[in-house]
């Protein structure tokens, strides 16, 4: 899923990108390992990190998609999703109007050079590409479940 500010400068991606089992108490022990990147300007950030379970992935598509159809929170509201790990968070609200203002945090990212740091982005865009984004996390989480029942 990527997210897009609407002035095209910023932008997050989270990917789902395998499968992770672990001794956790969270989804049976398995987490998803999502690719973030976080673009701002001409600054990059990467990390890939298992820090979802399916669960939270889905309850955060369902966020995502809850604040664009305004079904969360009053258009004036803020709202936040937390996950057992705190790698990912998101707060936001939609504006009325047709617009979503989010604030995502992606705690220990790497930069170019060394060492990593905690990167909070603010993107304002569109009530469809949040449903967009919503959807195409959704789809990522459900074709990785697929890749793991055919193994």
């Amino acid at each position: 899923m990527k997210l897009q500010d609407e002035g095209g400068t910023r932008s997050v991606e989270l990917r789902p990108a395998a499968r992770e089992d672990g001794g956790g108490e969270h989804d049976d022990g398995r987490r998803i390992v999502v690719d973030a990147v976080v673009h701002d300007d001409a600054r990059r950030w990467t990390l890939s990190e298992a820090c979802l379970t399916t669960a939270e992935a889905r309850d955060l598509a369902a966020w995502l998609a809850g604040l664009a159809e305004d079904t969360t929170a009053d258009a004036d509201e803020w709202t936040a999703i937390a996950f057992a790990s705190n790698a990912v968070s998101m707060s936001g609200h939609r504006i009325p109007g047709g617009t979503v203002d989010l604030r995502i945090a992606v705690l220990r990212m790497l930069s170019e050079g060394t060492g990593t740091t905690d990167v909070v982005v603010g993107l304002r865009t569109s009530e469809e590409a949040v449903i967009a984004a919503a959807r195409e996390l959704i789809a990522e989480v459900d074709a990785l479940a697929e890749r793991r029942a055919e193994v």
